[in-house]
């Protein structure tokens, strides 16, 4: 994939997807937004990857917007830009594939809202989490408002915002930000270690596993959909395989 904004790679059934923009400290702007919705299009398009790990180059996840870019842009476009980001947060929440960010240095803004669009975090220590927007008189606009709090709570995702305050990768692994927090110079490589144990697991049962969790919780809706989505992956030929074997297991156990 031909980009001066992000870099794809694959490592089997595992794909790394690079911020890079270490000049700027991997901030977003429209093309890099664009740049990693085509390389999602061309992952699932190849149907032969499972999980994604998202990282950033040097000292960054990623710092967020580009404020340079945004203040070249004002009222239509400006809106528009930010509409963007918020879209390719969706886009990779909604991805079939498994996502992990690998997070060292800062994630800010934007970028702990790209962070938290992935499926699970894995964080180093001395990484820096932090939504300022509210000490520059706006708000998160790329997610946040509608993912924080599914994470740590609604107060506690308030709290964040409004103070604007940043917090460590320790903390963030306190609160339930980050699944795993790792020592310095190890998210990479740990997320790559996990992808890649996670990269055998079924794709059509991730795929549905990840629609199921964004059902609500109706008494009515949600068992039915989840009886059509078991029963679908249960008529599958490796999982009567693997129920046979599990079965064969117990009774010589």
């Amino acid at each position: 994939m031909a980009s001066d904004r992000v870099r794809l790679t694959r490592e089997g059934r595992v794909a790394i997807l690079t911020l890079a923009r270490p000049e700027v400290l991997n901030a977003i702007d429209r093309r890099m937004c664009d740049d990693i919705i085509s390389a999602l299009d061309r992952l699932e398009d190849d149907g032969d990857c499972a999980v994604l790990v998202v990282t950033g180059e040097g000292r960054a996840f990623c710092a967020g917007a580009d404020l340079k870019h945004m203040r070249s842009l004002a009222g239509e476009s400006l809106r528009r830009f930010i509409e963007r980001t918020w879209i390719v947060g969706e886009r990779i929440e909604r991805s079939p594939l498994l996502s992990v960010a690998a997070i060292q240095g800062y994630a800010l803004g934007g970028g702990a809202e790209l962070a938290l669009a992935c499926d699970m975090r894995v964080c180093e220590r001395t990484a820096m989490f932090g939504f300022p927007e509210m000490t520059l008189g706006s708000v998160p606009g790329s997610g946040a408002m509608q993912r924080l709090h599914r994470l740590v709570g609604p107060a506690r995702a308030l709290e964040l915002i409004v103070e604007g305050k940043r917090i460590d990768g320790s903390r963030a692994g306190d609160i339930g930000l980050a699944n795993k927090v790792v020592n310095a110079g190890d998210a990479l490589r740990h997320s790559l270690d996990w992808a890649r144990d996670l990269s055998d697991r079924p794709p059509e049962a991730i795929r549905y596993a990840k629609t199921c969790m964004r059902l609500p919780a109706d008494g009515a809706i949600a068992p039915m959909v989840q009886g059509m989505v078991s029963s679908i992956c249960q008529s599958a030929e490796s999982y009567r395989a693997n129920a046979g074997r599990f079965l064969s297991e117990k009774e010589s156990g």
